[in-house]
């Protein structure tokens, strides 16, 4: 049953053309090639044809969309399905589906922009990174159980049907958060590198700014702001102990190094 089935799939489906209407296009500075890096640190807009203009409801500043839209500029020749990253040689060669280039069969983009402010069927956002007058295809709104990777998925929560099940997430969760501490540490221990008093390494005023954010971040994923910051003040408390002995080896090996020479 198979084999008579590919057959057919190559014979209709995959050979069938597809025509979309754009539902708007992208109003932006940038109208030349421009790494996406600096394409993002950029507000753009996205104008919505009127007809589509009521599609919109729903969608909120702060929100995160996934924008597909169209490399318009791309000519036919330019496109490759074998290609070194970012034109790149020393990059190794690979398959342009292996890869985000814009020199693409269909020449489809798809980024994940952060809606800044929605008025009159204009959609202002940041972090996009099409062309001005890039025909828009869809925008979806952007939910990580759906959209980010397949690891970070099983951190989303969902609805469970037993106790196993949910205690197996927790678990996953735990795992994930503790592996993200472990990696706070590392960028932890590089500070004492600029760091040369006890006094920086306290750093009263960065101390009190860390509380008061975790704070409010406790509090906007509805979580008690005073068990958040005594947990961070445990932790904190603990790294900084773990920075004044790293600044204290440092400083003892300068001195050796000053005495040596």
């Amino acid at each position: 049953m198979t084999s008579q089935l590919v057959p057919k799939l190559w014979s209709t489906t995959l050979r069938e053309a597809i025509t979309l209407t754009p539902i708007g296009f992208v109003r932006s500075q940038f109208d030349t090639n421009t790494p996406a890096e600096v394409m993002r640190s950029q507000t753009s807009q996205l104008m919505i044809n009127p007809e589509f203009g009521s599609g919109l409801l729903g969608l909120e500043p702060g929100q995160d969309i996934l924008v597909l839209f169209r490399f318009h500029r791309i000519q036919p020749e330019e496109i490759a399905l074998q290609l070194h990253p970012r034109h790149n040689p020393e990059n190794p060669l690979r398959g342009v589906f292996a890869t985000r280039s814009q020199f693409r069969p269909n020449q489809i983009g798809a980024t994940v922009a952060r809606v800044e402010r929605v008025e009159d069927g204009i959609i202002t956002v940041s972090g996009l990174d099409a062309q001005d007058d890039a025909p828009i295809l869809d925008i979806k709104p952007y939910m990580p159980y759906f959209d980010a990777d397949v690891n970070s998925q099983q951190f989303e929560v969902r609805e469970v049907s037993t106790l196993a099940e949910a205690r197996a997430a927790i678990d996953a969760i735990d795992a994930e958060v503790i592996r993200l501490l472990g990696n706070r540490a590392g960028y932890v221990r590089q500070v004492v590198k600029f760091k040369n008093t006890p006094e920086e390494v306290r750093a009263p005023a960065r101390y009190a700014e860390v509380m008061r954010r975790r704070r409010e971040l406790a509090e906007t994923q509805g979580l008690n702001p005073d068990v958040i910051e005594a947990m961070y003040k445990l932790l904190v408390d603990n790294f900084i102990q773990e920075e004044m002995e790293l600044l204290q080896h440092k400083n003892l090996k300068e001195i050796r190094e000053t005495e040596a020479s």
